[in-house]
């Protein structure tokens, strides 16, 4: 089961992070435990999307990139448009919350930008040198470590109580403004659903590392131990945020600094100074890990979908060409962090919102795919999970358009 186990944490690597530090724990801070079925019903709906790219990349033996160039050039034309503008904006939304916690872990006051440029430069370095093999061995180590971290925060914050007086009345989400919060929580909840085309590269990276094709059962069971462990951690966190933060009179910070002593700090004062290092560690342990995976995953998508779309020569997984890529969005990354300045919660918003918009149109491309002719038949997916998938198109576009005429249209 160890050895089968790697794109799926890989996956969950890159979905535990600012949904996770950020959004879930500000839910349960603002909110108590009123959202936690929002983040139940948003992780069900989004699953048979991300199922597909384990799913596709099993059966046809392809990523889904190549899938989506099988239906027509026009569809990976599509995703590509929309994946290159999240691409950049996700890389720089989770790089920056690395990079606060980075600075409140080690103590060194460096800006959110010059911080990000270090921590890039070193995934960039890790990359290089250790490919997708030690990628591989390091995820599995941290995500073991850090759902055994952050088990334990929650188990104390259990035992201690709510911080929240008894006759404390929490606000109710279900208001414009909150409304627009519950749709950036989602956004990445547990993560954009374009990570389903990076889990079907990481297949691949996988199976081309071993030599040994990826059966349908260890796909299943790699992907859902994944996913599991992204909704737990999810569930965790808010609770966090609803025990420690909920009631107390604290606010979350919007600068990166701040939020990040505020954090730890915030914790450590409810649950006695011992925890403090727990606390941060793990949240830095999320955030990098975060950071590591999607630096190597939305490059990597975006080299194989040009030299396919182009019919570039040579191979697409060629790893100049990755590199490349990587280098590319790890400098735009860190020029977004620098226009921001210190607007942590900002940049967070706005990288959550476009993925909550794009996600409809993600997930669109992976049912049309896994239904087609391009799937095997006897690996399509069946009645009960293809009901769920409309269900789930209906979710998420519905809400998006709650999100365009709340937010935009007054």
């Amino acid at each position: 089961m160890w050895r089968a186990l790697g794109p799926g944490l890989l996956m969950a690597g890159a979905a535990i992070g600012v949904s996770h530090i950020v959004q879930s724990t500000r839910a349960g801070a603002e909110f108590g435990w009123q959202l936690l079925g929002i983040v139940l019903l948003v992780n069900l709906f989004k699953y048979p999307f991300f199922e597909y790219g384990h799913r596709y990349a099993a059966a046809a033996g392809e990523s889904l990139l190549h899938g989506y160039a099988r239906m027509g050039r026009a569809f990976l034309a599509f995703f590509l448009l929309l994946n290159t503008v999240t691409a950049v904006v996700s890389v720089a939304g989770v790089t920056s919350v690395t990079a606060v916690l980075a600075g409140r872990f080690f103590g060194i006051e460096w800006d959110m930008a010059r911080w990000s440029a270090l921590i890039l430069a070193f995934c960039f370095v890790f990359l290089w040198v250790g490919r997708y093999r030690l990628l591989d061995v390091v995820m599995k180590a941290m995500m073991s470590l850090l759902f055994l971290a952050t088990a334990a925060a929650f188990a104390v914050a259990l035992a201690e109580g709510p911080a929240a007086p008894p006759d404390f009345v929490s606000p109710s989400p279900w208001t414009a403004a909150g409304l627009l919060f519950v749709i950036a929580l989602m956004g990445w909840m547990p993560a954009p659903i374009e990570i389903s085309a990076l889990q079907s590269l990481w297949v691949g990276a996988k199976e081309r590392t071993t030599g040994a094709r990826y059966s349908m059962g260890g796909a299943s069971l790699d992907f859902n131990i994944g996913y599991a462990l992204t909704v737990v951690l999810a569930v965790l966190f808010l609770g966090m945020g609803a025990l420690v933060l909920h009631g107390s009179g604290e606010t979350f910070a919007t600068s990166g600094a701040a939020f990040a002593e505020q954090f730890v700090r915030i914790y450590a004062d409810r649950l006695g100074e011992w925890t403090a290092p727990l606390v941060a560690g793990a949240a830095l342990a999320t955030m990098f890990s975060t950071t590591l995976a999607v630096i190597d995953a939305y490059p990597r998508s975006l080299a194989v979908g040009y030299s396919l779309l182009f019919r570039a020569r040579g191979d697409e997984y060629g790893r100049r060409r990755h590199l490349g890529a990587v280098a590319v969005c790890a400098a735009a990354a860190v020029l977004i962090i620098w226009s921001f300045g210190a607007a942590l919660l900002a940049l967070v918003t706005l990288a959550t919102v476009i993925a909550f918009l794009a996600a409809p149109f993600f997930a669109f491309l992976n049912l049309r795919l896994i239904r087609s002719r391009h799937t095997p038949e006897a690996q399509r997916p069946g009645t009960a999970l293809r009901l769920l998938s409309v269900v789930g198109l209906v979710y998420l576009g519905g809400f998006g358009l709650v999100y365009l005429w709340f937010g935009w249209l007054g």
